[in-house]
């Protein structure tokens, strides 16, 4: 159970995503073959792309998929690679806490407002980027505290 919740947003990224691309192709079957396009799909399709980007972004974060540059890094010498690493996880952390912070300030001014064409309530549309940014600053804060109690730094004092 315990795992089944650590990847609730992979999942839920995966139902999204699918989702997602059984919307548009029914889309494009109802607007060329019955000519009678689906009303407000295109607002649909555009939160269900916020949810998929947002619930996938912090298990990109895990997994270790976001771009971190390492190839870069390789080039600094030894002394230099885990203040960099370490500076790079705690900006993560406190970017993402800071914008978590104006998402959750931002939903909590709209609580009356809709969307357009769907009237979808502006809490529900937003809640995939508030849950987002605050997985995401969960993890980068993990990852910055495992990194001060074990640095990764993959190479060794010996390698260029």
């Amino acid at each position: 159970m315990k795992a089944f919740i650590r990847n609730l947003d992979k999942y839920l990224g995966t139902f999204f995503l699918a989702s997602l691309i059984l919307l548009v192709i029914a889309q494009i079957v109802m607007r060329v073959v019955f000519l009678a396009p689906l009303k407000g799909a295109e607002e649909l399709v555009r939160y269900f792309l916020i949810c998929v980007v947002f619930f996938g972004a912090p298990y990109a974060a895990r997994e270790g998929g976001h771009i971190r540059m390492e190839e870069l890094q390789m080039w600094f010498p030894f002394w230099l690679r885990y203040p960099v690493r370490l500076l790079s996880f705690l900006s993560a952390a406190v970017v993402f806490g800071i914008v978590a912070y104006g998402s959750v300030l931002t939903l909590m001014q709209n609580l009356a407002n809709r969307t357009a064409t769907l009237s979808i309530p502006f809490p529900i549309f937003i809640m995939p980027t508030v849950l987002g940014f605050i997985l995401l600053t969960v993890a980068y804060t993990r990852m910055f505290i495992r990194f001060l109690r074990h640095p990764d730094v993959p190479w060794s004092k010996n390698k260029p």
